[in-house]
């Protein structure tokens, strides 16, 4: 199925987090992540904000965090933010 999916975005010049569904992450310096194509909030404190995404739980750590807006495409992390990484 891969294959296939890899082949139509190659011809019809599709990005590819649209269609796989990966997250998209915009991080504007230190005090804001927005992330889009994320499945859910596992965890939500002011030091530690971890989010289910299609490629894996993404950690975003830091001090003051907040979620300033949140639907079902998008999460606006902001506060600030020190790292964001994958979880093995």
């Amino acid at each position: 199925m891969k294959g296939i999916k890899r082949k139509f975005a190659d011809v019809f010049e599709l990005p590819s987090e649209a269609v796989y569904a990966l997250p998209v992450l915009t991080v504007t310096g230190r005090i804001e992540v927005i992330v889009e194509n994320y499945e859910g909030v596992i965890e939500y404190s002011p030091e530690i904000i971890r989010l289910g995404t299609s490629a894996g739980t993404l950690k975003i750590e830091g001090l003051e965090m907040d979620i300033k807006c949140m639907n079902s495409q998008c999460v606006k992390v902001t506060g600030q933010i020190d790292s964001f990484f994958y979880e093995a």
